[in-house]
C-alpha cells in the first residue's frame, strides 16, 4: 500500500467511526424523545407540542448520518446483476461508471442543498431553532458523501477488474 492509500484509508476508517457515534447520538435521541412523546400523549393524555416535530428532523438527520455510512463502507443499492451477467472485464468499467455517477449525484444534492439551506429564514414550529441549521448539517452528510465517493473513486482506479469483482463477491457473501 502506498502511503496515500494509508492516508485514504485512516480518513475513511476515521470519518466511519465518527459517523457511526454520531448515528448512535442521534438514535438515542429519538428513542428518548418518541417515548416522551409517547408518555405524554398515552399516560398523560397531554401531549407536548415540540416532540413530534423534533423527533422527525431527528430521523432525517439520522437518514442522512446512514447514507454517509453506507457510502463510506460502499453499500448503497446497486444492480449487482450487473456485475454478475457481464465479463469479469466488465467490472471495472461498471464500477467505475457507477461511482462517478454517485459523486455526481451527491455533488448535485449538496449544491441544491446549499441553495436551500442560505435561502430559509425560518425557524421550527415548535422552538426557536432555525432550519437552516437543520438543512446545513444535511448539507455536510451530502458533501461528505460526495466526498467519500470521490476517494472510492480514486480506489478504484488503482484496481483491476478481478480485485474490483473479488471485493463485490466477498461483500455479498458477507452480507448473505
Amino acid at each position: 500500500m502506498t502511503p496515500s492509500s494509508n492516508t485514504k484509508k485512516f480518513v475513511l476508517d476515521w470519518l466511519s467511526k465518527t459517523a457511526e457515534q454520531l448515528a448512535i447520538i442521534q438514535f438515542t435521541a429519538l428513542m428518548i424523545i418518541v417515548f416522551l412523546q409517547f408518555c405524554t400523549r398515552y399516560l398523560l393524555n397531554d401531549s407536548l407540542a415540540w416532540t413530534e416535530e423534533i423527533a422527525r428532523y431527528l430521523l432525517v438527520s439520522l437518514m442522512f448520518t446512514g447514507s454517509l455510512l453506507l457510502a463510506q463502507k460502499g453499500e448503497h443499492i446497486f444492480l449487482e446483476v450487473t456485475y454478475r451477467l457481464s465479463p469479469c472485464a466488465n467490472t471495472k468499467p461498471l464500477a467505475l461508471f457507477s461511482a462517478v455517477i454517485s459523486c455526481l449525484y451527491y455533488l448535485t444534492l449538496t449544491i441544491f442543498g446549499t441553495l436551500l439551506a442560505l435561502k430559509t429564514e425560518q425557524s421550527l414550529i415548535s422552538i426557536p431553532f432555525p432550519k437552516a441549521l437543520i438543512y446545513g448539517f444535511i448539507v455536510l452528510t451530502l458533501g461528505l458523501c460526495a466526498l467519500v465517493c470521490a476517494v472510492r473513486l480514486s480506489i478504484l482506479f488503482s484496481k483491476t477488474s478481478e480485485e474490483i469483482y473479488a471485493d463485490i463477491e466477498n461483500n455479498t457473501e458477507q452480507v448473505g
